[in-house]
């Protein structure tokens, strides 16, 4: 039988407080017993978180066309609607995927908040937890909240009372200075915790920015009023969730944006666009200073080069021209050229035997 508190939302935060019953049967430790329920409420949220990281990763892959949208369509708002979410569509993004999740998350968180305050309020009466709070005299009490007897029983982890808070610590500076690192470790890795989600959204706006640097402050002096079981539930959500963004950065969110930009697939600006393939342009020859600094081009081969081949296509270059004959001498030149020096045509030049007795008569 669970105990009631007479509140609507009672069946939520008794299934919670079960579970953290049967975590402390495990190990009958109360810090030890939050850490596990933490530990299980977060592995149970981590595919609403992943998909809440993947919606917020393609918002952002998306937010250049859309800025394009907005440009082109400014003076036409309904225009700029009806392409927006024409846009969506052809990509299947849908803007509230990045709510549900968080408010899905939300009512969990306050249930544990509520559970972590008030824990003897919300386990099973048959449990050894609620017994560890309500035992008095070796009997367990059905009314446990009795400061006169000292119920609930305080819970110890770590030398902290889960049930006290760091500015009700009366006793001296040593007894409290647990409290208080517990609450310094909050508002570090809550830091850590902002500073990874800057890392991760560089668009971020300014006052986006300023939030995210002073919630962790805010929240840590708030911590300084809450009992040290919520406190501990606070610094191991904050640990959960600097790991579990790092392995969804490096796995899901980071492979998508090396794709880069999401670009319009049927925009007015692309629908119907045809690929223009430009023609080579012809080298330029390098002036100036750089042409004494170019190679020799070498001139291209003649079709005489190539054996009367003007082209690939094999046509050939036309022949060329035979040489002109020599004109014939006239006959007279001949016959002169023939006999002079008294000579004979046939005797190639040489005297004949009559010539040589008319010389020597002479004589």
């Amino acid at each position: 039988m669970l105990l009631a508190a007479g509140s609507p939302f009672d069946p939520i935060y008794n299934f919670f407080g079960a579970i953290l019953a049967f975590s402390y049967g495990l190990i009958p430790n109360l810090g030890v017993a939050i850490i596990l329920l933490t530990v299980v409420v977060m592995l149970c949220l981590f595919p609403l978180t992943a998909k809440q990281a993947k919606a917020m990763m393609h918002m952002q892959r998306a937010q250049p066309e859309i800025k394009k949208l907005q440009a082109k369509y400014k003076n036409d708002r309904q225009k700029l609607n009806e392409e927006v979410m024409k846009f969506y569509q052809e990509n299947k993004i849908n803007p509230l995927a990045g709510c549900l999740p968080i408010l899905v998350q939300m009512p969990i968180f306050l249930t544990l908040f509520r559970v972590m305050r008030e824990p003897y309020k919300h386990v099973p009466k048959s449990s050894e937890l609620y017994a560890a709070f309500c035992t008095h005299g070796g009997t367990v009490r059905a009314q446990c909240n009795e400061p006169k007897l000292h119920l609930p029983t305080p819970q110890h982890f770590l030398g902290m009372d889960l049930a006290q808070h760091a500015t009700g610590i009366t006793a001296g500076f040593l007894d409290a200075l647990p409290y208080f690192v517990l609450v310094g470790l909050v508002i570090v890795t809550a830091f850590a915790q902002s500073r990874q989600s800057r890392r991760n959204a560089p668009n971020m706006t300014s006052q986006m920015a300023m939030v995210s640097t002073v919630l962790p402050v805010a929240f840590g002096l708030f911590s300084l009023q809450f009992p040290a079981g919520l406190v501990l539930y606070f610094l191991v959500s904050n640990l959960w969730r600097l790991g579990q963004q790092e392995l969804i950065m490096r796995k899901i969110t980071g492979p998508m944006k090396e794709q880069g930009p999401i670009e319009a697939k049927g925009s007015e600006g692309t629908r119907g666009a045809v690929d223009v393939i430009e023609a080579p342009q012809a080298a330029r020859a390098p002036g100036g200073l750089r042409k004494l600094f170019q190679p020799a081009i070498p001139a291209p081969e003649t079709p005489e080069a190539n054996g009367g081949d003007a082209s690939e296509g094999g046509h050939r270059a036309p022949p060329r021209s035979a040489a002109k004959p020599k004109p014939a001498p006239a006959k007279g030149a001949a016959s002169r050229a023939a006999t002079g020096r008294g000579g004979s045509p046939g005797g190639g030049g040489q005297p004949t035997g009559r010539g040589k007795s008319k010389k020597r008569k002479r004589r």
